[in-house]
């Protein structure tokens, strides 16, 4: 329910510090559009996604508690997810990648290669897995201006394999470091997401030439797959009632509306990965 809202965040993450600023980030994926705003204040952040017309969705994290919190306005609850719960998914995700493994090694040589090198691959991490490693090359075209932010246009690749493009405004206009935003993706998302794949992919983006002000990823033919634009950034965070929680609604623990997040029994079956083409 709130897989896209997470993959938003941990986007935007990936280009924020944690200190009190304010951004909005617009996205196309598959022809659907998602404004994301993101904002920090301390030790909290507000995220909130709107996808097209659909419902608005809604997370707070508070790095002091732990704790993060799914709102949904429509029915007035609050999903709790704690770092008990964080790791409760972890290692519900590290069994369902060994299971995973454990299958493509009985596929032939060739599907498994073609299966590794997908996403999938990618997800599943291990030493027997290789992780994706991006690089940036600058254009030798001038650098140009995004929605009024300076930025340099850069080829990215993807463990030499192209991946698409980016324009990225120097840290120093951002008024940021690739330590502070590698430190706020760190103190503000959960355990499970820091860490394993998650974790590499945002050691990755500490290597980007700077902040991402446009992005575009290409399959192997080329074709666009996803753009993100920044539309808005600012030093200063959102209004503090923001940041709390709605009065009136009805808390949920994520173990008590999630129970399939517990880790699966020794031995359980995984899901049979899709064959490749």
């Amino acid at each position: 329910m709130h897989r896209h809202l997470l993959t938003a965040l941990v986007a935007c993450l990936s280009s924020a510090a944690f200190a009190d600023l304010t951004m909005v980030t617009e996205s196309v994926t598959q022809g659907k559009t998602r404004t994301v705003t993101l904002s920090a204040k301390g030790n909290k952040a507000f995220f909130e996604m709107k996808e097209g017309e659909g419902q608005m969705r809604t997370m707070l994290r508070d790095a002091d508690a732990k704790k993060m919190f799914l709102i949904d306005h429509p029915k007035k609850t609050v999903l709790v997810m704690t770092e008990e719960d964080s790791k409760a998914l972890e290692e519900r995700q590290a069994q369902f990648r060994e299971q995973m493994k454990a299958q493509l090694a009985k596929m032939p040589p060739e599907q498994r290669k073609r299966m590794e090198g997908t996403m999938l691959g990618s997800a599943l991490g291990g030493d027997d897995v290789k992780l994706p490693v991006f690089s940036y090359e600058k254009s030798k075209s001038a650098a140009r201006k995004v929605n009024g932010f300076p930025c340099q246009d850069y080829a990215i690749k993807r463990d030499g394999v192209a991946y698409g493009e980016g324009c990225f405004m120097a840290w120093k206009d951002a008024g940021l470091t690739a330590d502070d935003f590698k430190n706020t993706m760190l103190r503000a998302m959960p355990t499970a997401a820091t860490v394993g794949p998650m974790g590499h992919a945002f050691e990755q983006q500490t290597n980007a030439p700077g902040f991402p002000v446009y992005r575009k990823v290409v399959d192997e033919k080329g074709e666009v797959t996803s753009e993100s634009t920044l539309k808005t950034l600012s030093k200063t965070a959102l209004d503090a009632s923001k940041f709390e929680l709605p009065k009136g609604y009805e808390e949920k623990s994520m173990s008590s509306a999630m129970p399939g997040m517990r880790p699966p029994p020794p031995g359980a079956p995984a899901p049979a990965p899709a064959p490749g083409k």
